[in-house]
């Protein structure tokens, strides 16, 4: 049985020397991308090492989505965090999906091996707190995304 150790410090390895991220792994982490003075990544380690290289390679999505210099004008309010607007809302939801598809890109080039089926069930899951957030921000917990 495979601990996605490895796997993980590939993924950590390309974000800080390829794209000079930080990756903070912790159990009290949210899964996240961040932007506030410095660029990072942050993990939780209360779920499983293969989920935890799933979130990281989906958060190592949402960096190299944002770090294309069109990233404003693909996406123009997804920067607008306080905007609760039907247009952010899209935008969000657009990046999410292309973030975990930018993930399975990043995996597939650095010669991760990804069990499709669970990562599309992860996709699936995570996705839909979107989905309910977009729908209706102010009931769930829309501070959060």
């Amino acid at each position: 049985m495979a601990d996605y150790q490895s796997e993980l410090d590939c993924v950590i390895y390309f974000l800080l020397e390829e794209m000079d991220i930080d990756v903070m792994l912790a159990s009290d982490e949210p899964n996240a991308y961040w932007k506030n003075g410095t660029v990072g990544i942050s993990v939780n380690t209360s779920q499983s090492k293969r989920l935890q290289l799933y979130s990281l390679l989906h958060e190592a999505g949402h960096a190299i989505i944002r770090e294309e210099p069109d990233y404003d004008s693909r996406f123009p309010y997804g920067n607008k965090f306080k905007n609760k607007s039907l247009a952010r809302r899209v935008d969000v939801m657009r990046e999410e999906v292309m973030a975990w598809e930018e993930g399975l890109k990043l995996a597939h080039n650095l010669g991760i091996e990804i069990d499709l089926k669970l990562w599309h069930n992860f996709v699936k899951k995570n996705l839909f707190d979107y989905v309910k957030w977009a729908y209706d921000p102010d009931k769930f917990h829309a501070e959060t995304i």
